[in-house]
This record gives C-alpha cells, structure tokens and sequence, in this order.
C-alpha cells in the first residue's frame, strides 16, 4: 500500500514519461537526438536511474513532459475528458494505491463496518466524476437542442409525472411523500436508469466495492499504469454537512423560531395572557418543536424545488440516518435501500464534481484541498475483491432487489419446505 508519489524527483519524473512513452507518446518524438539519449539512459539493479546517463535534453523533456500532468484535464461541453496518469488525478484527490491482498485485507477491515463516510466505486480509476446527466448532455450534444439544463431537468420532473396517467404522482401521494419534491422524484427515476444531476454514493463501503468491480475492464501489460486501476472513493460525512440540505432546512428552522416566537406572544396577548407566562411555554425545546411542526414541510419543498438547487453548486442529501426528522423522502425504491444510496447533486451541466468541488472550497490560503480521498485498486485483485463481498451477501441480487423474484422465491421456498 502506497501514497500516489507527487514528488518531483528524477526517478518519478522518469517513470512518469516512460509510461507515457510506452503508451504511444515515442511515435510523437520527431527529435532524433532526444529518441539516441533516451536510449543511452541506465538503470541500477534497484531500479533508480544512473543520473550520470540522463541528458540534458532528456531532463528538460521530463519537466516538460510533468509539467502538463500538474494541469488539470480540459473540462468543456463538448467533450468528456479522463485523467492521463495519477499524477494529474492527485490534483483533486489523495490516492492510495492498493495492489497486494494484504493492502486489500487492510482497508476492507478498516471500512467495511464505518457509518459515517460516503463511498463511491467506479470501474476505471482515470473516469472524472460526472453525473449521468452530464454524459447524456455532452456526449449527444443535448445543449444544441435550445433547452438550458435547468429547464431539461424541470421538463424530464414534468414529464415522469405524466407518464402512465400521472401514475408516479399517485403512488407518492399513497406514499405520504410530496409529488412536488423535486429530489423525492430524481432520486426515484435516477435507480431506474433516468440520467439525473444526483451522483451516487453509498454509506457501506462494501455496495461501493461491488459497483467498482461490476464490469471492470481487463488491461494489457502494455497499458498505462492508470488504466490498471478501479477506484473507491471515499469521503467523511461530517466534511459536507456545511453543503447538507439538512443543514439548509435547520437554519431556516433557526431563522423562523423567532417569528413563531413573536406571532404567539403577540396572539397571547391579545387573549390577555402576560408575556412572562408565554415564555414558559417556550421551554424544552416546545418553540422549536412548534417551528417544525409549522414549517419543516414548507422549507424542505422549498429548498427541493430545481430553481434552488440549481443555485447551489453542490449538495449532498441523504435520509439514511432515520433518527433525524428531516427526512427527504428519497427511500422510494427498494434499491435505495439495500444500496444505502446517498446523492451529491451537481448543478454544473459539464464540470466534474471534483472540479465544482475544488472550486467551491478549495480557495482559501496556504490550504491543499483535495475533495476526496480515493484508494486505486489493481485490477489483478477484482475477482478477490468480488469473492470477499459475494461472502457478506453482495451480489447483484441485493443490490438490485427485483419484487417479482421476491414473490417467488417466496413461494417455491415455502413449498419446498412443507
């Protein structure tokens, strides 16, 4: 187990364009005296470079070459843009790089019971985080139809509330959960297969670990050292509650105690009810249980709609912890429920969320922010890494729980035992 190395150095520079160089980037060299002292580079029997073998010419290329890996990948609309090397990830996260079973072992036990992180698990560790809905609005150019992402997001609410005779406004009526929730009804078309601005994230590390492992692509040996990776991210919970939509709603709950406060004064009064007697009332918490009776409901609508959101670069929302009495109606779906699923929205149509994420708290002085920590995990150990989670029951079954199988299994199992 390693630290992604980010230190500039000959022997990382050198490895650094070798992998480039592996890859296609010799056929690019058009200097023949660059392509002769490359050649007449040495290593020692541990590995590091003879630096009385490298030319001058060979190190001004490796800083040239580093250099364009300490700048980020290109974000633009019209094209979705992948990460080079790890170098150039480490820009936006602390990397760990995992390529032993003892490596693996270690931070399986480290997370496999943790409650209080957020976890993602993709396929190939070179993939920006983006939502669904930007691949669609990139990769088929969805902008050039005249529609802004605010409004396609607004028409794609609109439109899942017509389907079928309005059929999903009635199972949430049914259901006590407002159709006018905006999220209650991203979050339910996103678990099934709608691209939505909601990035999944779980709070069971091994639901992650089964996403990563899904469909991982094998790699040649020739490849480049990023391509023989999937990636976990993880981060702590308690680093997004200042972007939470719970946070939201309290403060605006803290805002309107004060009204609550004066209207019943004021209504006391009126009934001849002196101001001290009132302020008794106002003990044990009653004036905050009476603000949220009052207006929880109306500021999680209000906050829920699209044209808030949007206004938020990011923010995360989840209704795992059932303690908390803001609830936004996202268990609407038995995947969500085995899945452990929480949502980060991202209101930017083509910026990654590690980008918007950099950009939004990464601005204060002589502070290194990365928005996440992330372990790379070798390919090698994909099929260990699926036996490891098939062992706690995390299959495909349980991440995708179909109710037709459930009734009947429940029978065939029913019948099979009598």
């Amino acid at each position: 187990m390693k630290e992604v190395d980010t230190s500039s150095n000959l022997n990382s520079r050198i490895k650094l364009f070798a992998d480039w160089l592996n890859n296609g980037g010799v056929k690019t060299i058009w200097s023949n005296h660059l392509l002769e002292d490359l050649i007449k580079v040495k290593f020692r029997a541990d590995g590091t470079v003879d630096e009385s073998t490298v030319s001058s010419v060979v190190r001004a290329s490796l800083l040239a070459y580093e250099g364009t890996q300490w700048t980020p990948p290109h974000s633009s609309i019209e094209l979705m843009t992948e990460y080079q090397t790890t170098l150039q990830k480490a820009l936006f996260f602390e990397q760990i790089m995992i390529d032993t079973k003892e490596d693996f072992d270690s931070i399986y036990e480290q997370h496999k019971n943790s409650e209080s992180t957020l976890y993602r698990g993709v396929t190939e560790a070179k993939w920006r985080i983006y939502s669904s809905l930007q691949r669609y609005w990139i990769n088929e150019k969805l902008y050039k139809n005249g529609t802004d992402y605010k409004t396609f997001i607004e028409k794609t609410i609109s439109n899942a509330k017509k389907q079928n005779g309005g059929i999903l406004e009635k199972f949430f009526k049914k259901n006590g959960i407002s159709p006018e929730n905006d999220i209650a009804v991203l979050s339910f078309l996103q678990h099934y297969g709608c691209p939505t601005p909601l990035v999944d994230w779980s709070n069971n590390f091994k639901n992650a670990l089964y996403f990563a492992t899904e469909n991982v692509n094998e790699y040649k040996d020739e490849s480049r050292e990023i391509d023989k990776y999937f990636s976990v991210y993880h981060i702590e919970e308690k680093d997004l509650i200042s972007t939470s939509l719970v946070s939201l709603v309290e403060k605006g709950i803290s805002e309107m105690e004060k009204h609550v406060k004066d209207n019943v004064i004021q209504n006391g009064e009126s009934e001849g009810i002196e101001q001290t007697e009132m302020e008794k009332f106002f003990g044990r918490d009653r004036l905050k249980m009476a603000t949220k009776m009052l207006h929880q409901n109306s500021l999680i609508k209000f906050v829920t709609k699209i044209e808030r959101l949007i206004t938020f670069p990011l923010t995360y929302f989840s209704d795992i912890n059932e303690e908390n009495d803001i609830q936004f109606s996202l268990n609407n779906s038995m995947n969500i429920i085995n899945q452990e699923g929480v949502f980060i929205w991202n209101s930017h149509p083509f910026k990654p969320i590690e980008q918007v994420g950099n950009e939004q708290f990464g601005n204060k002085e002589n502070v290194i922010y990365r928005f996440s920590k992330c372990y790379n995990i070798n390919k090698k150990l994909t099929d260990y890494v699926k036996d490891k989670i098939r062992q706690e029951g995390i299959n495909s079954e349980f991440i995708f729980p179909d109710p037709n199988l459930i009734a009947k299994n429940s029978f065939e199992e029913t019948k099979a035992s009598c």
